[in-house]
């Protein structure tokens, strides 16, 4: 059994994470919160705890209290507030005698790649973590990497606790906004399967690898959108945005995005459609290495194709 928590666990990739972890009773999870209560029914297993994130002795006692082993973090958005607190987190957990194991809220790609292929204004907060992570050796880490979340292709109808932010193809208004040709490969991956190989590593006695890779599907977004006229029996309004104009910071807007602009402001989403298009098209979001899947292949992930066409067939 182990004793795990989860920092952001109220809501999206956390949530899911909590939920995974807290099947079958084998192991206690803790969300760490401002909130000292949960704002969901939960099993006997799961715990609230009110994070003092801005103090690194409070979080220090708080995680030896409770005897937590490991720490994942899915805190976010990246911005200079959350990297403070996911820092203070950190260092917390290094200081603790209890905390062995920590994943950083690095979900997604490398972001350490260069701006040519990777022009994201805020990944240097995700960088600030890693560093941080560095400088305690004996604090073993891993960054999971595992695409883009396939959930914001099944909304609202898949089950999914992420936010409704649907990239470059959006499929209830029919409409799309390619980067590039459309042809290139992009790993992506429902965020119930991130959580089951999450849960993997957690139970492992192995030493982690640096880099957790995850490919649920890795497919092109001429195939999502193939897949996604088929099952809505409509040719969708499609467009192309070359790699210039993206690396511009120009994206075609598109009604989903305008229908999220109230949690995400204008500027930074379509910046990071733009930039998040650079990497599709220049290869950031196909990953080189040893996969979990070939690790735990008794875990099946979830193809587009089947995600798409139970959610959207006739719809």
């Amino acid at each position: 059994m182990v004793r795990v928590a989860v920092a952001g666990g109220t809501g999206g990739l956390g949530r899911t994470l909590v939920d995974e972890l807290a099947r079958g009773d084998e192991h206690t999870v803790f969300v760490l919160s401002r909130n000292p209560k949960l704002p969901f029914e939960a099993p006997a297993n799961v715990h609230c705890l009110a994070a003092p994130y801005d103090s690194v002795d409070g979080l220090v006692d708080l995680l030896k209290t409770n005897e937590i082993h490991t720490v994942i973090s899915t805190l976010n958005p990246p911005s200079p507030e959350v990297q403070t607190t996911e820092g203070n987190l950190i260092e917390a957990a290094a200081k603790s005698s209890t905390v062995k194991r920590f994943i950083p809220s690095e979900w997604g790609i490398d972001y350490s790649t260069d701006d040519e292929r990777l022009p994201l204004t805020w990944k240097a907060f995700k960088q600030q973590s890693i560093a941080e992570l560095e400088k305690y050796p004996d604090l073993e880490y891993t960054m999971v990497w595992n695409g883009y979340f396939l959930d914001y292709f099944g909304m609202p109808h898949c089950q999914s606790y992420m936010s409704s932010e649907a990239p470059f193809i959006d499929i209830p208004a029919a409409k799309a906004a390619i980067p590039g040709s459309g042809d290139d490969k992009v790993t992506f991956t429902y965020t119930k399967d991130v959580a089951k190989f999450v849960r993997k590593l957690v139970e492992s006695t192995d030493k982690w690898p640096r880099h957790s890779l995850i490919a649920g599907d890795v497919v092109t977004l001429n195939e999502l959108l193939e897949a996604a006229e088929q099952a809505r029996g409509t040719k969708f309004d499609v467009v192309h945005d070359s790699l210039e104009d993206l690396r511009r910071g120009k994206v075609s807007e598109l009604p989903t995005y305008v229908a999220v602009y109230d949690f995400f402001p204008k500027e930074f989403l379509l910046s990071m459609m733009a930039g998040f298009g650079v990497a599709m098209v220049c290869g950031v979001f196909v990953f080189e290495g040893e996969l979990l899947n070939e690790k735990y292949p008794e875990v099946h992930t979830t193809k587009m194709r089947d995600f798409i066409k139970t959610h959207w067939t006739g719809r």
